[in-house]
């Protein structure tokens, strides 16, 4: 039982670091020469705001364990859900506008497009029937996940603001891929490919109260997470 329950566990492991690839394209100059406007697609709204605690002791004890760590996350993620809510806080509106003003800055002219799509949290699987008002490229924005993380029972157990957003640019003459990748924010997992960005301390909380104790700064450092990923495009991007 113990070998079919480990034999498990290593086959979920596999399809979950399989899921987690960011088929990252890195930025070519020759690729973006031509490009000066860009149609923007809005970023849609995340469906909660959670917390994950990939620090809970119970990770460290396979299903059971993961169990118990899941249930946690759950009535965390609820009350971060929560403060959201009250706060209006729209993480897809705010990156839309974030983006919109640094790739502006950045020397590109922005238009913004909407489309309709099956799954928020997905890039878009094709780019045919977008409307890219006469721009030159589509960048295409998806939220995974917004919220907080712990990260290890001993080595990182504090919570910390976590995103994780894919984007993708998209050459409009002919559809191809010319930049793509996954910014893992605050929490960062050996198995995800992508592109890491740290979380100052300054957002950190010791524990699950502390974090739930000051709401400014919960909201605060989860609006800077969305700040450092469109300041990180528009770097990228830059020309």
């Amino acid at each position: 039982m113990k070998t079919l329950m480990r034999i498990f566990a290593m086959a979920l492991l596999a399809l979950v670091i399989a899921g987690c690839g960011a088929n990252k394209v890195t930025v070519r100059p020759e690729a973006t020469s031509h490009v000066r406007t860009i149609a923007l697609i809005k970023v849609v709204e995340p469906k909660a705001y959670v917390a994950q605690d990939f620090g809970n002791p119970g990770m460290m004890f396979g299903v059971v364990g993961g169990v118990i760590a899941g249930n946690s996350s759950a009535n965390a993620g609820k009350s971060v859900n929560q403060i959201a809510s009250e706060a209006s806080f729209s993480a897809g509106q705010r990156l839309t506008t974030l983006l919109q003003q640094e790739l502006t800055a950045a020397g590109y002219q922005v238009k913004l497009v909407e489309v309709t799509r099956e799954k928020g949290h997905e890039l878009l699987p094709q780019y045919d029937a977008v409307d890219v008002a006469g721009a030159d490229a589509i960048l295409d924005i998806a939220i995974v996940s917004v919220g907080y993380a712990t990260e290890h029972p001993m080595l990182s157990p504090h919570w910390r603001p976590a995103s994780q957003i894919k984007v993708a640019m998209i050459d409009s003459r002919n559809h191809s891929t010319v930049f793509a990748d996954k910014y893992m924010y605050g929490y960062h997992n050996p198995f995800m490919s992508g592109t890491d960005l740290d979380a100052p301390k300054a957002y950190h909380f010791d524990d699950k109260d502390a974090l739930f104790m000051d709401s400014n700064k919960l909201l605060d450092g989860m609006e800077q997470s969305l700040v450092a990923v469109a300041e990180q495009i528009a770097e990228t991007l830059k020309k």
